[in-house]
């Protein structure tokens, strides 16, 4: 499930896509009306026989609030990052897979509705995988212009309204779809406690998983050390860099043997993509 406190997003949706990076401190609290907004499932998959799925959103603020619902071309960088691309002649059809209804939702308070979601492949659509992001954006309430601002006899006036969002990916497979990954150059930095490798894609396809890293002592139990659900490598992407923060005041000890695992989502099997272990210096 995906929830969203109002912050203001330009052209990227930061953190909200269902790539689910490691946990951060609560979002404040939606002013002006806009509301907080439940999106699930926060990411949906359509292959094999698969042509249609619903979203359900709640808002679950204290004030009516109104989103608007469009389809936009992301890309991930090598960093996790993601950022919303224009259409171009090579993926402006895209958006004629996917069907929808509705396109803006107005709700009160604790009230939810269901989107309704449709794949239609065209006859020679090629083999492989395909995304797009399905972005709910906040429409601003009108507020009326200051006092201050409508009695100025000169000057230019600028009034900057935030525009609140979030997205999730919309992947369809056709054909024959796969990939491998591996967990590469592990290391450990020592002073701020962070531990870092990449993830390494190779095939047609995406990977979406959860991460753990675990203290492999060479007496007693083992340790979980840190964990990060929701990772995904989007194609064309070859690799991701990861940063996984051992928690804090937790000192590793020189030497140490710690596992690196990547593995399906609890709910979708649980299978284990790849797992590497290091020895911290």
């Amino acid at each position: 499930m995906l929830r969203l406190r109002s912050r203001a997003i330009s052209s990227l949706f930061l953190g909200l896509l269902a790539l689910a990076l490691p946990a951060q401190a609560p979002p404040t609290p939606a002013d002006g009306g806009v509301g907080d907004l439940l999106v699930a499932p926060t990411r949906v998959v359509f292959e094999g026989h698969k042509r249609s799925a619903e979203l359900n959103l709640s808002n679950i603020g204290q004030a009516r609030a109104t989103f608007r619902i469009s389809l936009v071309r992301m890309e991930m960088d090598e960093m996790g990052g993601i950022k919303e691309l224009p259409f171009d002649a090579g993926t402006e059809n895209l958006r004629s897979l996917f069907r929808f209804s509705p396109r803006q939702v107005t709700l009160d308070p604790r009230e939810s509705q269901t989107v309704r979601l449709q794949v239609r492949k065209p006859a020679q659509l090629p083999e492989g995988e395909y995304r797009l992001h399905m972005t709910f954006r906040a429409v601003p309430s009108e507020a009326p212009v200051s006092q201050a601002v409508t009695e100025a006899p000169k000057g230019i006036a600028i009034k900057l309204t935030p525009v609140y969002g979030i997205a999730i990916p919309l992947i369809v497979r056709h054909g024959k779809t796969s990939a491998s990954v591996s967990i590469t150059a592990p290391t450990f930095d020592v002073k701020n406690g962070v531990l870092r490798f990449r993830l390494e894609r190779s095939g047609n396809q995406s990977v979406y998983g959860d991460l753990k890293a675990t203290l492999l002592p060479a007496v007693g139990p083992a340790e979980v050390l840190v964990e990060a659900s929701g990772l995904a490598v989007y194609t064309p992407n070859s690799n991701r860099v990861v940063s996984l923060p051992i928690r804090k005041g937790r000192s590793i000890p020189p030497g140490s043997r710690i596992r690196i695992a990547y593995s399906q989502p609890v709910l979708e099997g649980g299978r284990l993509f790849a797992e590497t272990v290091m020895t911290t210096p």
